[in-house]
């Protein structure tokens, strides 16, 4: 009697390396299509100058108070994106952070929109909605490294130059 010792079946490995090979490459394909549609809210810049443009043209803003605002943006960007890595580091909610940070950007840019008023009649409220929103903003590229980084290994990092490049097409596209 052989108490404690599993049978294999010859070729059962194989299988599980091909299924495991096929969900990589459909997690690959995956990454492509996010980094198409992440690409404009990734790191925030394009949303700066369409915001910028919001402001001058149709608030009335100098460029001085866009200028102020979006060094708080930035700085707050600055300021968050080292503890949102961390938190990244540790959480296994990745997608769930990363969803919940895309969102809360884009409600936060529609949030500008409608609260701006003429001539930067409320800077300071402004002010804070810009600095909730570069923080917020800073949970979206570590946040996509490290779902990206789960998915292909440290190695395959250096092969995701196809990602960057429909990154680039996603923004030249808009």
């Amino acid at each position: 009697m052989n108490v404690g010792v599993a049978s294999v079946t010859p070729g059962a490995t194989t299988n599980t390396n091909d299924a495991l090979e096929e969900q990589r490459e459909k997690s690959k394909s995956s990454l492509r299509w996010a980094a198409l549609f992440l690409g404009e809210v990734r790191d925030g810049l394009t949303m700066i100058n369409m915001q910028s443009a919001f402001l001058i043209v149709s608030k009335n803003y100098s460029e001085k108070q866009v200028g102020i605002l979006f060094f708080v943006f930035g700085m707050s960007q600055f300021l968050f994106q080292t503890p949102a890595g961390y938190l990244y580091d540790y959480t296994h909610q990745k997608v769930l952070w990363l969803s919940a940070a895309a969102v809360t950007t884009t409600a936060l840019t529609v949030i500008t929109a409608l609260c701006a008023q003429e001539e930067g009649g409320n800077l300071l409220l402004m002010v804070l909605i810009k600095f909730i929103q570069g923080a917020v903003t800073s949970f979206i590229p570590p946040g996509l490294n490290s779902i990206t980084q789960g998915i292909v290994g440290s190695v395959g990092m250096t092969e995701q130059g196809m990602s960057e490049s429909i990154h680039s097409f996603s923004s030249a596209a808009k």
